[in-house]
């Protein structure tokens, strides 16, 4: 390969502290180039059909609801019993990914996925429907950490940052099209068990049986910490420091559901939320105390040069897609009767905005090299966006293609960058051997910043009589979002500093 590592953000000087670690900063890298790529396709197949797995239920959350007898109130469960597990647990499957190894919990994962997936397309009752689903979200998450492992121990540094760029717009990509799939299989008519949203589930089984078991071929045994080690693994596992992210992280989205599902001002959303932040709180007091090779979340990792800001960052990444698609899919299917495909095709320039960005940070991967200002760039794009829809008049004939269609071009073009220069950036920065704690925390940021974003609009939808079919609302919640992209913004600017070059090595410091 005659890449240079220059054209991507370019990777921070370590500390002795991580050199000291019972692996090497950089990771051995073994087999052929076209194994490595092969390695990754299967990781970004198995990404691709997590984020559909979330997405996919904008669509059919009505469906399934009035199938299992699924109250409105509650409705919001089926979408939510699937990520917040999946956000609870990205730091602890990262943290098990770095101590033993990412092969097994990545092709376990996978098949516990296509398990649970196949037996919930047989179920009849929403509780156990629901249980399940959380269960789904508990192998997804051990997916993408673990995937983060693998691509820093089976690439170069000179491929990595290009890995990287791949797997993170898989993300994005599969957001949108988890609509379009949906709309698709949503026209299949059918009773009972032939159900359309039961065919989803039974298609994403036949998808990742088959992925687990490339993965069990494709991905060579990893390097993982040795048994000699003075300090047991367990110790090193940190258990407590596991139960307050876990506790902490579980009970903030449990407290935000239930606070747009029956009031911000009830027990069932004060409770759970002020519990979660003292613990969240608890956790960084914990960590803060521990030796480098115990603690969950190394604290030496927060010394890396703007990962803090690009870490609080990426709460404002992903939410910014949540927050427009359920409306819009809303109001084109429910309120101006559009076919549910109909209804997901018009939300198709994201996803073509978003793809056309990828590919040309794939070209030109030096755009993001130095992120301060294409993230700036972007963010203001994404902003763009958010005023031409809350001047729409209509959402419809003339009114989508004057407000709706060039916001959802220039929106998403703009947040796909930011995205990716912040993927990027944070793991090219972070050391080999953290690579799945530290692209768990970033996951985990960026998928908390969805059910932070829903929970806001749907305590906004409320504003005015009508609900979302109440545009009045919808264009309330985008001057919320507005305002939080702003801030988000301002703040960014104001705490991000350019990388500096070491004096001693000529390398450079941090995040570029």
């Amino acid at each position: 390969m005659d890449n240079k590592e220059t054209s991507f953000p370019e990777t921070t000087q370590r500390s002795d502290s991580f050199v000291g670690q019972s692996l090497a900063a950089t990771l051995p890298v073994t087999g052929s180039r076209r194994r490595r790529w092969g390695i990754l396709a299967v990781l970004i197949l198995s990404y691709f059909i997590d984020v559909v797995c979330s997405s996919a239920f904008f669509v059919f959350t009505g469906e399934i609801s009035r199938d299992l007898g699924i109250v409105v109130q509650q409705q919001s469960w089926v979408v939510t019993a699937y990520s917040a597990p999946f956000a609870a647990l990205l730091l602890f499957w990262g943290r098990v990914s770095d101590l033993y190894s990412a092969r097994p919990v990545f092709i376990y994962g996978f098949i516990g996925f296509a398990t649970i997936n196949l037996i919930l397309s047989f179920l009849t009752e929403q509780y156990s429907f629901l249980v399940l689903r959380a269960f789904a979200g508990v192998a997804g998450s051990a997916l993408v950490p673990s995937a983060y492992r693998l691509i820093a121990s089976n690439f170069p540094e000179d491929e990595r940052g290009r890995a990287y760029t791949l797997y993170g717009m898989t993300g994005s990509i599969a957001n949108v099209l988890g609509v379009i799939i949906a709309g698709v299989i949503g026209a299949i008519e059918g009773t009972g068990q032939s159900r359309n949203w039961r065919w989803f589930f039974r298609i994403v089984a036949a998808l990742s049986f088959p992925g687990a078991l490339l993965g069990f071929l494709l991905i060579p045994p990893q390097p993982s910490a040795k048994e000699t080690e003075r300090t047991s693994r367990w110790k090193r596992f940190d258990p407590l420091g596991v139960l307050l992210m876990l506790s902490s992280i579980l009970l903030i989205i449990v407290g935000l559901t239930m606070g747009a599902s029956y009031g911000w001002a009830t027990a069932s959303f004060l409770a759970p939320i002020i519990i979660g932040i003292v613990l969240f709180v608890t956790f960084f007091w914990w960590e803060s105390r521990l030796v480098e090779d115990v603690a969950l979340l190394p604290m030496s990792i927060w010394r890396i040069p703007n990962m803090i800001t690009l870490i609080v960052f990426a709460l404002v990444i992903l939410g910014w897609w949540a927050v427009n698609f359920i409306p819009f899919i809303e109001l084109f299917a429910y309120v101006h009767d559009d076919p549910l495909l109909i209804a997901a095709v018009r939300t198709l320039p994201e996803g073509v905005a978003a793809g056309a960005i990828s590919v040309v940070l794939l070209v030109w991967p030096q755009i993001i090299a130095k992120p301060k200002w294409p993230i700036a760039f972007a963010m203001i794009l994404a902003g763009v966006a958010l005023v031409l829809w809350t001047q729409a008049t209509s959402i419809i004939g003339a009114g989508y293609w004057m407000w709706v269609f060039p916001g959802m071009l220039i929106g998403s073009a703009g947040m796909q960058v930011a995205l990716l220069a912040t993927i990027v950036g944070v793991m090219i920065a972070a050391p080999p051997e953290k690579a799945g704690v530290v692209g768990a925390t970033l996951q985990t940021s960026m998928h908390t910043s969805t059910v932070i974003a829903l929970s806001i609009q749907a305590g906004l939808l409320t504003t005015q009589p009508g609900g979302i079919e109440n545009y009045a609302n919808i264009r309330a919640s985008w001057y919320f979002e507005l305002g939080w992209v702003v801030v988000w913004l301002i703040g960014f600017l104001v705490f991000y500093r350019p990388a500096r070059n070491s004096a001693k090595t000529g390398s450079v410091e941090g995040i570029a």
